[in-house]
Formats: structure tokens, C-alpha cells, sequence
């Protein structure tokens, strides 16, 4: 019988290492999720959705009538400039210039009103998608999951998407 000699008994357990290792490798499992297509397509995030476009429908109509009115503002002061006193053609035109910056200001407003109505439904979805996703892992057996559109994820192997799922979960967890 041969000896083992400790050069050759290094060599055994690095290549024994080396198989095990990849053995774990290949026996991980990976999930990914779509949260954007969750939020797209769960009630809340829908319902969500169709309140945000109602805000914004009616916000788009008085920001429009208000830039019709200075766009009318605008004309008149145009056409009526020559015949108007320095002092008036001042007026005129500060009066103007404030109604313009009132418009953008509210529109600006209202833009991050949305912004924040918006982040804070995704938010909400986004807490509860959590939870599913992390039972959902584990009776998955899956070592990770990962979210497609945040997490810098180029490319995965294989993996399980967990996005149908967790659709379907989300609608019956209420």
C-alpha cells in the first residue's frame, strides 16, 4: 500500500473541495421578479394606476386652460403694445410673467403631488410583495431572488421567475 504524502493529500482535498463546491453551485436555485409587472398587474397597483391618470386628467385641463388664457394674455399684449403707454406695456407684461410663473410653479407642484402619490403606492405594493416573495423562496428552496429591473441583473442561469406567482398570490392574500 501506498503512503499519502502531504503534497498528495493536499491536492485530494482541494480537488474534493473543488467538486463539492460545484456540486452546491449547481444545486442553488436562483428566483427573479418583475416588480414592475407586479405593480402593473395587481388590483391595488391597477386601481392605483387609474387614480393617478383621473388627478392628472383633471390637473392637465385647468393647466391647459390657464396656458390658453395666458397664451391670450400674451396675443393682446402683442397686438396692443404700440398703442400702450411705457407704464401700461409694464403692467401688461409683469402681469404675464407672474400668472406664467404661478402656472409652472403649480404645475411643478402638482408634478412631485403625483410623484409622491405614486411612490407611495408602490411603496405599500412593494411591502406586501415581500412578504409573498420570501414564503414563496422558501417553499422554493431558492437561495436568492432577485428584482430584474433594479438589481443590475444581467444574466442568470436557469432561473425560476416567481413574477406569475406572486400575481396570483398577491390577488388572494386579501
Amino acid at each position: 500500500m501506498k503512503k499519502l504524502n502531504i503534497k498528495s493529500l493536499k491536492v485530494l482535498t482541494l480537488a474534493m473541495g473543488m467538486t463539492l463546491g460545484a456540486n452546491v453551485a449547481l444545486a442553488a436555485k436562483y428566483g427573479v421578479i418583475d416588480m414592475q409587472a407586479v405593480i402593473l398587474n395587481v388590483e391595488e397597483g391597477k386601481s392605483a394606476r387609474a387614480e393617478l391618470e383621473k388627478k392628472i386628467k383633471g390637473k392637465e385641463g385647468e393647466f391647459n386652460k390657464r396656458r390658453d388664457e395666458l397664451d391670450k394674455m400674451n396675443k393682446e399684449w402683442q397686438g396692443q403694445s404700440a398703442l400702450m403707454s411705457e407704464e401700461a406695456r409694464m403692467n401688461k407684461q409683469k402681469d404675464f410673467q407672474e400668472k406664467f410663473l404661478a402656472l409652472r410653479n403649480d404645475e411643478s407642484t402638482f408634478h412631485e403631488s403625483v410623484k409622491h402619490d405614486e411612490q407611495k403606492a408602490t411603496q405599500g405594493i412593494a411591502a406586501k410583495v415581500e412578504g409573498i416573495v420570501q414564503k414563496m423562496a422558501k417553499d422554493k428552496g431558492l437561495e436568492v431572488v432577485f428584482e430584474v429591473n433594479n438589481a443590475g441583473l444581467l444574466y442568470l442561469s436557469q432561473p425560476v421567475d416567481l413574477t406569475k406567482d406572486v400575481i396570483e398570490a398577491y390577488g388572494k392574500k386579501k
